[in-house]
């Protein structure tokens, strides 16, 4: 996949959003097309990740409800629930992790990445293993992505490995989302615009009351379950651009909630890491 810098990584606000809604739109209508034939529930799509970027292209249907896909980096390309309502990265393709450490990034949001090499991908029944380096050979990233349909969640698990003999200082990892509840799907309201809030470290969610949309209003929670080790500061923030790849955002938020187009995160400050060492940070999001 090619690599953008990191200027041109944050760029994709609400303005070029609606600008891209008809290609997104058209680029989710050649994934459903090709569905039946590569990826049918359960199954993994092995046409579908040679024919587009792996951070894009559909990997993996998870059976059952919500309706789940995944790409073969581990970026969740839709979050449908009840049937006919899309709520995640509707127009364009909008979910992710970061990594910080010294002066160093590596990110893979939406349409962009830089700084991870290829993945290792497998998947079965309601759970996927993706591993990845980082190209400078200093972190690897495994995550286990597993969906509870009971609970209407899907849990994310990040574990990061120190590799290499040099400590690694100011470490920090993030998951950001771009939440467009109730925006796509059959019965969406074609709107980007949603309620969001915070409360300082466990979650961050987007909603819709009865009266935002002429349709039933839902809401999607981000939130923190495990971290390991225990003493590792996190935060639940809603960020400005929706897309956000910095190191560690503002919280639009902090002050109560707010009305608008923008993204969510919860972020790890891990810190200092020795070679050898490990860091788990375990997240959920939640249709509610």
């Amino acid at each position: 996949m090619s690599k953008f810098d990191c200027e041109s990584s944050r760029v994709w606000g609400p303005v070029r959003r609606h600008a891209a809604w008809a290609a997104g739109a058209a680029s989710l209508a050649g994934m459903l097309a090709v569905l039946p034939v590569q990826a049918e529930l359960g199954e993994q799509s092995l046409g579908a990740t040679q024919a587009t970027p792996e951070s894009t292209g559909v990997f993996y249907v998870y059976p059952g409800r919500p309706r789940v896909w995944l790409s073969r980096h581990g970026n969740l390309l839709r979050f449908e629930g009840p049937q006919g309502y899309d709520h995640i990265g509707v127009g364009e393709l909008s979910e992710g992790y970061v990594l910080c450490y010294g002066s160093r990034q590596a990110w893979d949001v939406g349409y962009t990445e830089s700084g991870f090499g290829p993945s290792s991908a497998s998947c079965s029944g309601s759970s996927c293993t993706i591993i990845r380096n980082t190209t400078d050979g200093q972190f690897r990233l495994r995550q286990v992505i597993w969906k509870n349909e009971i609970e209407r969640a899907l849990n994310v698990e990040m574990t990061l490995t120190k590799l290499g003999q040099s400590p690694a200082y100011g470490v920090i990892l993030r998951r950001q989302v771009d939440p467009d509840v109730d925006a796509g799907g059959s019965l969406g309201s074609g709107s980007f615009v949603n309620w969001f809030g915070a409360t300082e470290r466990e979650s961050v969610w987007a909603w819709n009351s009865r009266y935002d949309t002429s349709r039933e209003g839902h809401a999607v929670t981000l939130r923190q379950i495990i971290r390991s080790p225990g003493y590792v500061p996190y935060w639940a923030k809603v960020t400005a651009q929706i897309l956000d790849t910095s190191c560690s955002p503002g919280n639009l938020a902090e002050s109560g909630p707010v009305q608008g187009d923008y993204g969510a995160t919860l972020q790890y400050d891990v810190g200092t890491m020795n070679a050898g060492a490990v860091f788990t940070g375990r997240v959920q999001y939640q249709r509610n």
